[in-house]
């Protein structure tokens, strides 16, 4: 059985006859047609490969957002975060010390999750928001709402 969090993950794209390298060599291409490319890494080693590869940005990947109805259960901690962020900007910025870096992922899913981690990094410039700028504030949004309307009261 697959973990959640290793869904997505290099070993499961390996599964379906994909890899990291092509991603790599997607960038690599996107980047000499002079597009825009902001790829994840997970761990420093991918953070230079897609530097080399001449990415604009790099989003350090945390893993799935571990908020929300259906975010994974298990993860890692925001410490935990602050040191692999660092780790794999450090990477990133040995190939090309003007890369853009963000921080993505796992726990660091609300503002002071964000805060938290890029006040104890040095050199990692903002946020990357996926769900935790489209899918979490929805899931709030209609949770509230529904509770509100189950607490009407039908006089009879």
């Amino acid at each position: 059985m697959r973990s959640p969090e290793r869904e997505g993950s290099g070993a499961d794209r390996c599964r379906r006859g994909m890899s990291y390298q092509l991603e790599v060599d997607m960038v690599r291409t996107a980047h000499e047609m002079d597009m825009l490319t902001t790829p994840y890494a997970f761990n420093p080693g991918e953070a230079t490969k897609m530097a080399e590869a001449g990415a604009d940005i790099i989003v350090c990947h945390m893993g799935l957002t571990s908020s929300g109805s259906i975010g994974a259960k298990t993860g890692k901690s925001l410490d935990d975060c602050v040191k692999e962020v660092q780790a794999i900007r450090d990477a990133a910025t040995k190939v090309n010390s003007e890369m853009i870096v963000l921080c993505h992922g796992g726990p660091i899913a609300k503002p002071e999750d964000a805060r938290f981690v890029l006040e104890r990094c040095k050199g990692v410039h903002g946020f990357f928001g996926a769900s935790s700028m489209e899918r979490l504030p929805v899931e709030e949004a209609i949770t509230g709402i529904t509770k509100s309307f189950k607490g009407i009261e039908i006089k009879s």
